[in-house]
């Protein structure tokens, strides 16, 4: 269980154009968890300005006594090799080392979160999942559920969405996750649809452990584009339409630009205009 004092690392990644929904993302997660508890941002800075650093930072002040935002410089010549792919970049190779990068600083536990979501519930409550014995914590994603088989894996598991993501540090480290997603990345390529996500799928199959999709409510799961493989999970995507806990805008239609008749859409763009962001952003 998650103690009084432990910091809860929340790793999410954006460039200069992202930084406002960045904003949204930081400032509703942080309005749904109590002001005292200890968050630390930790963002992967995808050449962020130093003018919209400071409005990321002020806007965690503005909803939180105690959350820090730490900006993390993508070193690209780490990563200069395996750089196969115009399709891949230096950003999601970062996401796949920062459980190596943070052992050091000795987390348990690392909470990834993409920044295109909307947070409707309390991330301690994420953060405290049973992981089961199980490397990462993650949910179904709808439209690829069946997709290890292209992947090149002989597995009945399900394939999972990597925007949100628990990550048990010391599990990821001992498994050698970061190498082998690298690994599979280098040597896959005609394989890789959905980048880094394809990867991950590949190696964490069978040890990944399943939330509720509640906490990663996709947009094709808010429009039930996709059968349920299960009634179980047919249940399940009921409940997290009813009650989602994080909105994910996943696809290329976004609430600030091509997004139509998604329920959570105006309470979006609404907290968007709100920002500090809001004078650099067009509205629909």
């Amino acid at each position: 269980m998650l103690s009084k004092t432990e910091e809860i690392p929340v790793v999410t990644a954006a460039d200069e154009n992202y930084a406002p929904y960045l904003s949204v993302m930081i400032s509703t997660l942080l309005d749904k968890t109590a002001r005292k508890t200890p968050v630390r941002f930790i963002i992967i800075d995808d050449d962020l300005s130093i003018s919209s650093k400071g409005k990321l930072i002020q806007t965690a002040h503005q909803h939180s006594d105690v959350a820090v935002i730490q900006f993390v410089k993508v070193d690209e010549e780490i990563y200069e090799d395996f750089l196969v792919s115009d399709h891949i970049t230096t950003t999601a190779y970062f996401r796949i080392s920062m459980p190596k990068i943070l052992a050091k600083k000795n987390y348990r536990r690392i909470l990834y979160i993409d920044s295109d979501t909307l947070i409707l519930d309390d991330i301690q409550k994420l953060y405290q999942q049973d992981l089961e014995g199980k490397t990462i914590g993650a949910i179904i994603d709808p439209g690829q559920t069946e997709a290890l088989e292209r992947l090149g894996v002989e597995s009945e598991d399900y394939y999972f969405n990597s925007g949100v993501m628990l990550i048990d540090v010391a599990q990821w480290n001992k498994e050698h996750i970061t190498e082998k997603t690298i690994d599979y990345l280098k040597n896959n390529g005609d394989k890789i649809i959905y980048h880094d996500q394809d990867a991950l799928n590949a190696v964490l199959y069978e040890h990944w452990q399943p939330i509720h999709p509640r906490w990663n409510m996709q947009s094709s799961l808010i429009f039930d584009k996709h059968p349920a493989p299960t009634k179980q999970y047919e249940e399940r995507y009921k409940e997290g339409r009813k009650n989602p806990a994080i909105v994910h805008f996943t696809g290329h239609d976004k609430p600030w630009n091509t997004l139509e008749g998604h329920p959570y859409q105006e309470l979006y763009m609404d907290l968007l205009n709100k920002s500090i962001f809001m004078e650099t952003v067009k509205v629909k």
